[in-house]
């Protein structure tokens, strides 16, 4: 067994010492393993470039990201228009990991002035007033916990107390797994949602569910990346223009078994996982039922790919990206509910308790964005096609 992997992620020539210090305190103090590109541990890919290798030491190394914000947004990738630390910690966010994120207490009283005046010049503080987008995605958007430092001292004392706090955590659950193993359904779920099936704090059977259709979202990221640019990689099909009507019928009524499936499980199967008001939910059900909203995604991915790679006759080759359109709308409302949802439901806990009972509703219904356009570019080339 390994030593857990650390990666610390920051711009390096402003902050280099407290790198520094950071390395021999992961190192030496701890006994981790501090994964930072100017070691001479950190691997290295000859083929990629730098911000392809700092993004997979994250995706295949990395067990903790320590964030650390300074002045500088640093160096920005063009493909992505992100800096390096920007992409590393999105990396870090989407494999699910620790994020323990510091933030200079400098950038910190500056932030309320930026917030009120955007157009302010800001020169003195920082390479780009960009800086302060990147702490408002890390604290407001994502909601991930971050911390104040001056100096080096600073972090690695929080620091101390976090991994300490987070080995107490792992005691906890390895007390409440002693004898029994990791129950079956709980393997492949991130961590997250590995700690709310065991735990089950505050509305965990919500959180649960939204975690585990997210993980299986994440996991689809690879596959959902090749979608969303647009590739035509699967082998293309002919559909004669005699064919199309039925053909386009059959594509229809396989996407009318998505949509019922989906109204289904996230409507009335997850109700029948949490219980009736006063029954113990069932944490393997609602797993059971994120995972196949996942396998719906991923044949939702699939159907839409089929008609985008089609090759449809005259006068029925304009009736096809419409149809592929109505799966972009589907495709974007499956992988981007259960995010949504969560982050909700997390800004609703975190309000100060009244003691009054907060209601809230998660009820997805699928629309199609352009039904009306495609039902139109059917009837019409239907029409041409029986008028020749």
């Amino acid at each position: 067994m390994t030593a857990p992997v650390v990666m610390v992620s920051s711009t390096f020539y402003d902050l280099r010492q407290i790198r520094s210090d950071l390395a021999a305190f992961i190192s030496t103090d701890l006994g981790y393993v501090p994964l930072m590109s100017e070691l001479p541990s950190f691997p290295i890919d000859p083929d990629a470039d730098t911000v392809e290798n700092c993004r997979r030491r994250v995706e295949r190394d990395a067990d903790f990201l320590v964030l650390i914000i300074g002045g500088r947004y640093g160096s920005i990738d063009i493909r992505t228009d992100r800096s390096i630390t920007n992409l590393e910690f999105l990396a870090a966010r989407a494999k699910g990991i620790p994020i323990y994120a510091f933030v200079d207490e400098g950038m910190l009283s500056v932030l309320p002035v930026w917030e009120s005046n955007r157009a302010g010049d800001f020169s003195r503080v920082t390479d780009t007033p960009r800086i302060f987008e990147f702490i408002q995605l890390v604290r407001d958007r994502e909601r991930v916990w971050t911390c104040g430092f001056k100096n080096a001292q600073d972090i690695i004392t929080n620091l101390r107390l976090q991994f300490a706090y987070l080995q107490k955590d792992a005691l906890r659950l390895r007390k409440l797994l002693a004898g029994s193993g990791v129950p079956d359904f709980l393997e492949g779920l991130s961590p997250n949602a590995v700690r709310l099936a065991l735990e089950r704090p505050t509305a965990w059977e919500y959180r649960l569910f939204f975690q585990a259709w997210l993980d299986e979202v994440h996991a689809r990221a690879a596959v959902l990346r090749e979608y969303q640019a647009a590739l035509h990689l699967e082998p293309a099909s002919t559909v004669r223009a005699a064919e199309a009507p039925g053909w386009f019928a059959t594509r229809m009524h396989e996407m009318i078994g998505v949509a019922n499936s989906t109204d289904h499980l996230a409507n009335t199967s997850f109700q029948e996982a949490i219980g009736k008001p006063g029954e113990p939910a069932d944490p393997e059900h609602i797993v059971w039922v994120a995972r196949m909203l996942g396998l719906v995604l991923g044949n939702m991915i699939r159907w839409a790919k089929t008609i985008r790679c089609a090759w449809c006759e005259p006068p029925f080759d304009k009736v096809a990206p419409e149809a592929a359109l109505l799966g972009d709308s589907i495709i974007s409302q499956l992988a981007a509910f259960p995010e949504r949802c969560l982050r909700e439901l997390d800004e609703a806990i975190s309000q100060p308790q009244t003691g009054k009972p907060v209601l809230m509703e998660f009820k997805l219904k699928l629309e199609l964005a352009n039904e009306a356009r495609f039902s139109e570019a059917l009837r019409q080339a239907s029409r041409r096609y029986g008028g020749n």
